[in-house]
């Protein structure tokens, strides 16, 4: 699977390392999407990324990655709410474990953000989806100089309907705004 952050790159191209790089997912990735409701909004959050890119400067449109996103892993924080997210009528999590995004194009719109364009599969229906992403890191590790770390916050919205979930409309949101905080190191 392809990955947002491939056409991200081209962005950088001039600051790049000059090697090619396998890239990581770090752990303190997160998904959040915001759910409004009758009484307020719940910030649901997703801290399970799972993902390896591989990127080479010389040629940044060959990108490749794998990334999957746990639908078990998202989490409101009050138990109640986190069982009814799982069940059938939202994520349906039991028997689509997993969220995953491929990377269709890229926009640059200036040095270092980009409308990123993809497809998004939730709930075992794919969708295009569109985000806007924003560079906030970009260099050497300050842990290890041999390492190159990456961060991107990207943001978007899912019209959950278009996946086949509308229970508690329009009580509860159908256009859930996305956001991603991409952290990513070099091996």
């Amino acid at each position: 699977m392809r990955l947002i952050l491939g056409v991200i790159f081209a962005l950088l191209l001039a600051t790049t390392p000059p090697r090619a790089a396998p890239w990581v997912i770090s752990p303190e990735s997160q998904v959040t999407v915001s759910v409004k409701w009758a009484g307020g909004t719940a910030r649901v959050v997703f801290p399970e990324i799972l993902g390896e890119i591989d990127f080479d400067a010389a040629h940044p449109e060959r990108v490749e990655a794998e990334v999957h996103v746990r639908a078990r892993s998202g989490s409101t924080g009050v138990a109640l709410a986190d069982q009814l997210l799982q069940s059938r009528d939202y994520l349906s999590s039991a028997e689509y474990p997993e969220i995953s995004f491929d990377l269709t194009g890229l926009e640059q719109t200036s040095r270092s953000t980009a409308d990123i364009f993809g497809n998004i599969t939730l709930r075992g229906i794919t969708r295009p989806i569109t985000f806007r992403a924003s560079v906030f890191r970009y260099g050497p590790s300050s842990d290890d100089p041999d390492r190159f770390e990456a961060g991107f916050d990207m943001s978007g919205r899912v019209d959950r309907r278009e996946f086949g979930s509308t229970e508690g409309a329009p009580e509860i949101a159908t256009i859930l705004p996305v956001g991603i905080r991409l952290l990513i190191t070099s091996k």
